[in-house]
């Protein structure tokens, strides 16, 4: 899966400089890296969380909604996105700190400052039980958190994620269930279930946090039933 890392600037140069270092951070990295650019804070949250990302740098000093407003905003709202802050001025740092920022580097951006607080990133969120799943001509990354549930498609699988993707494997069912192992479960034999997303039970179906309704097999209500109790009180 791509990393998506948001740039908030209302300075062009800046958005720009920001871009080629991360260019070039990312350059022999084993992953792909989306960059999202806003000029505005306004522009930002305007496309957020339709248009998500993994990461935001954030100018403090914008016009109109400043940096350390949206992030107030963000966390104000439950909303957790990592925020490193890039300013010129220093006496930010506490502000950044009330809003649990990342990080906070000062213009102009240290390239070797910028490159730790990113490995830092990258090392903390990726998952060691990531699996490699064989889409079309791509093998991707992906882990057991992103995947809200899978369906057989004759000899292949949709798999369809968090963010709303679906991709479509190189692999039945049973051998996604198998990369898998006790993350996702089957609820029906032409569907894997990742409990985390599940809102409700009923007799035959399974309700899902995205309004996405899906078939429970009889045969299978009890144990799922028992599954999702206890993975909501352990």
């Amino acid at each position: 899966m791509p990393l998506t890392i948001a740039i908030c600037d209302d300075n062009d140069d800046q958005i720009a400089e920001l871009r080629r270092l991360l260019g070039e951070w990312s350059a022999e990295k084993p992953f792909a890296l989306d960059i999202d650019e806003y000029v505005s804070g306004e522009s930002f949250l305007f496309s957020y969380p339709d248009k998500p990302c993994s990461l935001l740098l954030l100018d403090i000093e914008m016009l109109r909604l400043s940096g350390m407003e949206l992030a107030k905003r963000l966390r104000a709202k439950g909303d957790m996105l990592p925020i490193i802050f890039i300013t010129g001025y220093s006496e930010y740092m506490s502000e950044g700190y009330e809003v649990e920022a990342l990080h906070y580097l000062l213009k102009p951006v240290n390239k070797e400052k910028l490159f730790r607080v990113l490995d830092r990133y990258v090392k903390k969120h990726t998952p060691e039980n990531e699996v490699l799943l064989e889409c079309g001509e791509q093998t991707i990354h992906i882990c057991p958190d992103q995947i809200m549930y899978c369906e057989a498609l004759g000899k292949k699988t949709q798999v369809c994620l968090s963010d709303g993707q679906l991709l479509q494997c190189n692999m039945g069912i049973g051998g996604v269930k198998n990369l898998f192992g006790s993350e996702l479960i089957f609820c029906h034999r032409s569907y894997i279930i990742n409990l985390r997303y599940v809102r409700s039970i009923g007799k035959t179906e399974i309700y899902l946090d995205d309004g996405k309704v899906l078939p429970l097999s009889r045969r299978l209500y009890r144990e799922i039933n028992e599954r999702f109790i206890t993975f909501y009180t352990k």
